[in-house]
């Protein structure tokens, strides 16, 4: 088996059932497709057995098996690798700067965040979260060219009454509905960074500026943003979020911090320090 010739430590984290079976999530990327893509799937998968590794060094492995074993034994998509490697790429991307990293701690809450590690003398918590954008895929049929193409994307919702019959709407509306949630995964009364992975044909930046801060914020510079009732910000639950930030992972790096979104309305604000210790 692939898996166990060339991923030592992801095989060994596997539990009997899933060594006798590979989950479904791992065959998906390892034996479905072109040649190509079963190759990069490969890629993938070392990727994450050697951040997992990264991750051994820095914690032990009881620690980094006792919180995966569960998770790769049972992963059934491909979407499910994915996001448990961007995960484990921004733990071990974190462990190689913090002075310390706990995996999975408690919230408080019933819930667990993905990681609390120390830098500058901060303690911080983390969550990762991996959206996918469909766009353009989704396409509409014109009738006069018989054939289909993609939509055009709205820049912001458009006007009650009205219907946009010839664009998708815009990518703030599924991003504001798929985050509103997530500070139940972070406690309250600490800092806290939401890490954010979106893999996009479009203009992520703008997209995440505009679920933070409302619609309106699209063609606003950097440091201009205004924030508006639409916007996640202005939510009372997300003042537990000190700050977001736009990440990228390939298989062959680490985890690359982009751009810092700072929670104006924050209870704890993150130290300017913390995002230049980052993005160095």
């Amino acid at each position: 088996m692939w898996v166990e010739d060339n991923c030592q430590i992801l095989w060994q984290m596997l539990n009997a059932k899933a060594k006798m079976r590979l989950p479904t999530g791992f065959v998906e990327y390892l034996e479905v497709g072109s040649p190509s893509e079963i190759e990069a799937g490969r890629k993938h998968i070392s990727s994450i057995d050697r951040h997992l590794n990264e991750l051994v060094n820095q914690c032990g492995w009881q620690m980094v098996s006792d919180k995966y074993r569960r998770d790769f034994s049972g992963v059934n998509s491909e979407n499910q690798v994915a996001e448990l490697f961007c995960e484990i790429a921004l733990c071990a991307s974190l462990a190689k700067r913090a002075k310390k990293l706990e995996l999975r701690p408690s919230t408080g809450k019933g819930t667990y965040s993905d990681c609390l590690f120390n830098l500058n003398g901060f303690d911080i918590y983390g969550e990762a979260k991996r959206y996918v954008d469909p766009w353009p895929h989704t396409e509409r049929i014109v009738e006069s060219a018989n054939k289909k193409i993609p939509y055009k994307r709205s820049v912001s919702k458009t006007p009650p009454g009205e219907k946009a019959d010839d664009s998708a709407r815009p990518r703030s509306i599924d991003l504001r509905s798929k985050l509103r949630n997530v500070p139940k995964q972070l406690p309250d009364g600490t800092l806290n960074i939401l890490f954010l992975f979106h893999p996009s044909f479009g203009e992520s930046k703008k997209y995440l500026t505009q679920a933070f801060f409302g619609d309106s914020n699209f063609f606003k510079t950097d440091s201009g943003f205004v924030l508006e009732d639409d916007g996640l910000f202005s939510v009372d639950d997300w003042q537990n979020i000190s700050a977001c930030c736009l990440c990228r992972v390939y298989p062959d790096s680490n985890v690359v911090f982009t751009f810092f979104w700072k929670n104006t309305r924050a209870e704890i604000e993150l130290p300017e320090i913390v995002c230049k210790e980052l993005k160095s």
